[in-house]
């Protein structure tokens, strides 16, 4: 009993068949060993275990003590949401409540309102004791908690009054949801909520279809599916989402939000088709959505679309086999919800499938990797083979994807989430670690050809010699289109747009996009030439452009004191500038061209399309801020 009874049945397994007996062998051992050692008698036995018992005693009171500071420490960092902290220590103490209220009355506007929110949750009577002084608060959000998590019977009819002509309509939509719940209900409820459903403004409405999952409005909830504004579509999906899905009237409009051209409408909705089934007359347009779903650009939107389609009858999974054959994406998104369906014939059909691809993967993984050999002798080293050993690469990354989705949906997210850290690791232990558990995962027909792909260097060329003119005529002929430009460039010579793509795929912003997502980004850029002694950009200047150096040289440097002070110099392959796509801020430094220089240039608003297709590019934009950042540190000490 030292934890709360929340968390015992969690351990209750642990606890009857290991803790428990073992812990009455070891008493019983020890008792036997001091009875016989020291000779005592049974009183003596029984004083030595009532000490023993007040020992633990006091060490649950120590280690629930630890727990409970442990557990509000969380919550005052946000660690933890209030239901786990309710559910964790139940209602808090009287020092805590006063260091809520505290919070409330003192700190900055996010802790302000965590703070009531989290007093209103654990202390409804701390909380109902402040309603004068939250009602007639500055901050609008803690007006509007005031109402929302109040106990209805403590609101005074002229509190609500008050409230019905609030300027912000979240908090006349919170007192008239506090309105209605009263028993009798308070009689101008009605009239708040008509004034904020036949307003024009869109956070009226949006307010509005909030109070209307408290109520019980359906049509109110349908209705806000097909709104024409996208935050009003979002706040009736989280209503839907309140409502348990059971809304009358509102399947055609859930449909059409799984294909809404807003992200977050589009990812709200996807999650409630995970939990919900569509009326008979409605599953065809439903399970269309599901798989468009599955070809769309956005990864949470190809994960949620598995995952609903993975439920889905075997008719319904049929219509995704299509997508199989793709090349981007929704390939493996496919192979998950055809093996997470548990159909055995669906089974059959992504392992027949799998299996081919796998094949095909490891063949030319040993392609390019006497590819590589060649160009390492110095042979093969022309922009055609490159691009081709890149076209390659490409696939062979392609193929182990859709392996490791096969994987997570044998094997369950979170039990393989370890095991792809570990193969995809660069660390070469804990890469070496993951590969031997992947093989142990099996099964062997899958395990064994995808740790040869993720394992690159496994592959140690059989010849010497690059590949024959008949190995190329083959490529050629591959279904990829990437590997055969990759082979027609070698054997005919290269195509447009080529170079710009070996340049884009070697900066390490881009280095982990596929040649098909760098190609849909390189017609976002457009190319621009600088002579010797150009200025890129000068310091002070407001700029939203970031530039890839294809050709020659770019010097950032600092104008004071009448000198210039060089800070880097950036070659072919890397990035320039692009701290200026992140804020509204003059340059913080000049930029020149040393030589005659080539570029290609990435505006912003074009930028923030691919982090939202392609979110691991923000990460790598950490990665090389973090660097110049040092880099820059180092060069201004010297």
């Amino acid at each position: 009993s030292a934890l709360p009874a929340q968390i015992g049945p969690k351990l209750k397994f642990l606890l009857d068949n290991l803790v428990l007996p073992g812990g009455a062998v070891l008493s019983g051992v020890g008792l036997i060993l001091t009875q016989r050692l020291t000779g005592g008698s049974l009183e003596v036995l029984a004083v030595i275990g009532m000490l023993v018992a007040c020992f633990f005693i006091l060490a649950a009171l120590r280690v629930r003590g630890l727990y409970v500071g442990a557990i509000y420490e969380r919550l005052r960092t946000h660690a933890i949401s209030l239901s786990d902290f309710q559910q964790a220590l139940g209602a808090p103490t009287p020092e805590q409540i006063a260091e809520l209220q505290g919070f409330i009355r003192k700190s900055d506007d996010k802790v302000r309102e965590f703070a009531a929110a989290a007093l209103g949750k654990l202390s409804p009577d701390a909380f109902a004791s402040m309603l004068p002084e939250l009602t007639a608060s500055e901050d609008a959000m803690l007006r509007r908690l005031a109402f929302q998590m109040a106990p209805p019977e403590v609101i005074s009819p002229d509190q609500l009054g008050a409230a019905a002509f609030d300027p912000d309509p979240w908090v006349r939509a919170a007192a008239a949801v506090a309105g209605a719940s009263r028993r009798p209900p308070w009689e101008g409820s009605t009239a708040v909520f008509d004034r904020l459903v036949d307003a024009n403004d869109v956070q009226h409405r949006a307010a509005a279809v909030w109070a209307a999952s408290f109520v019980g409005d359906h049509k109110m909830v349908a209705a806000a599916l097909v709104d024409p504004e996208p935050r009003v579509r979002l706040e009736g999906l989280r209503s839907f989402a309140k409502m348990k899905a059971n809304v009358p009237g509102s399947a055609s409009g859930l449909i059409a939000c799984m294909r809404d051209p807003e992200r977050d409408v589009k990812r709200a909705a996807l999650r409630e088709a995970t939990r919900w089934s569509p009326p008979p007359e409605l599953e065809a347009d439903f399970v269309a959505a599901l798989v468009d779903g599955l070809a769309s650009g956005d990864r949470e939107v190809r994960r949620l679309a598995a995952e609903a389609l993975a439920a889905q009858p075997p008719a319904a999974l049929a219509q995704a086999l299509p997508l199989l054959e793709g090349r981007g994406d929704s390939a493996p998104a496919t192979i998950e919800a055809l093996v997470r369906s548990g159909r055995p014939e669906l089974f059959e059909r992504a392992r027949g499938h799998l299996e081919h691809r796998m094949t095909e993967g490891v063949h030319l993984a040993r392609l390019g990797a006497r590819l590589a050999a060649s160009h390492h002798r110095g042979e093969d080293g022309s922009a055609e083979h490159a691009f081709l050993h890149v076209a390659l690469d490409d696939y062979v990354e392609f193929v182990a994807e859709s392996g490791l989705a096969a994987m997570r949906a044998l094997h369950g997210k979170r039990g393989f989430a370890t095991v792809e850290r570990g193969v995809r690791s660069i660390e070469p232990g804990a890469k070496a670690e993951g590969l031997e558990t992947l093989l142990n995962f099996g099964p062997g027909w899958l395990a064994a050809p995808l740790a040869q792909l993720l394992d690159r260097e496994s592959f140690d060329p059989t010849t010497t010699r690059g590949l024959s003119k008949a190995e190329l005529e083959v490529l050629e002929k591959h279904p990829d289109r990437w590997v055969q430009e990759g082979a027609k460039a070698v054997l005919v010579g290269p195509g447009p747009g080529m170079k710009e793509l070996i340049a884009l795929k070697q900066v390490p912003l881009f280095s982990d996009l596929t040649l098909e997502q760098l190609a849909s980004i390189d017609r976002l850029m457009v190319t621009r030439h600088y002579m010797k002694g150009e200025l890129v950009f000068r310091e002070g200047d407001v700029g939203s452009e970031l530039y890839v150096v294809l050709e020659g040289e770019i010097r950032i440097h600092l104008d004071g004191a009448g000198r210039e002070v060089t800070i880097a110099r950036f070659g072919p392959n890397t990035v320039v500038g692009e701290m200026a796509v992140f804020d509204e801020q003059p340059r913080s430094a000049s930029a020149e061209a040393t030589v005659d220089t080539t570029v290609r240039v990435l505006r912003k608003d074009r930028l923030q399309v691919i982090v939202h297709e392609h979110p691991e590019v923000l990460l790598e934009f950490v990665k090389n801020l973090s660097q110049r950042l040092r880099q820059m540190d180092a060069r201004l000490e010297q």
